[in-house]
């Protein structure tokens, strides 16, 4: 029997999922987590089952053309026992975050949201990482992406919003 079929299918099934939430509407952990995104923001990566989650969008910047650089965003969750798991959680990533070669935090942060720049290879890249606790599952918003010289004002901004968006979303 020829294999091909069975992955034509779930090839098929795979990118109706997929479609489906490119509405602007996504959730995760069952429906247990809910946010919108930008519909303009194409998912690269959707992850649904087990314990971590995480749904990944890749965010177009005409700037990022041929320079090998993307900006992304990504909310994930992970399922845990108790508030002080979360804090743990939450300070293991900020850790992590704070191992960004060239590492400096910004403005705006505060005890579950946290603003910083690093460098990748030779790009600085601006994060933005927003963290909630619902109903057992921990939840990482990250924002991602490179400073470049042909990026414009009114893409940061349309950028910003978007990540606004997932944020105000989360917080419900």
């Amino acid at each position: 029997m020829n294999p091909r079929p069975r992955f034509v299918l779930l090839g098929v099934l795979l990118a109706g999922s997929v479609i489906a939430q490119q509405a602007g509407n996504f959730t995760l952990n069952e429906g247990s987590v809910h946010f919108s995104a930008p519909t303009e923001w194409s998912v690269i990566m959707q992850m649904t089952e087990g314990s971590r989650q995480v749904i990944a969008f890749q965010v177009k910047d005409p700037a990022d053309t041929g320079s090998g650089e993307a900006s992304r965003v990504s909310v994930t969750t992970r399922k845990l026992e108790d508030a002080k798991a979360f804090q743990d959680f939450v300070g293991t990533s900020m850790d992590k975050a704070r191992q960004t070669p060239s590492y400096a935090e910004a403005a705006g942060g505060d005890s579950a949201n946290l603003r910083y720049s690093g460098m990748n290879a030779k790009t600085k890249y601006l994060y933005r990482e927003s963290y909630y606790y619902q109903n057992g599952i921990g939840i990482q918003l990250r924002c991602v992406h490179p400073v470049l010289k042909g990026t414009t004002q009114s893409w940061v901004s349309a950028f910003d919003q978007g990540c606004e968006q997932i944020a105000a979303s989360l917080s419900h």
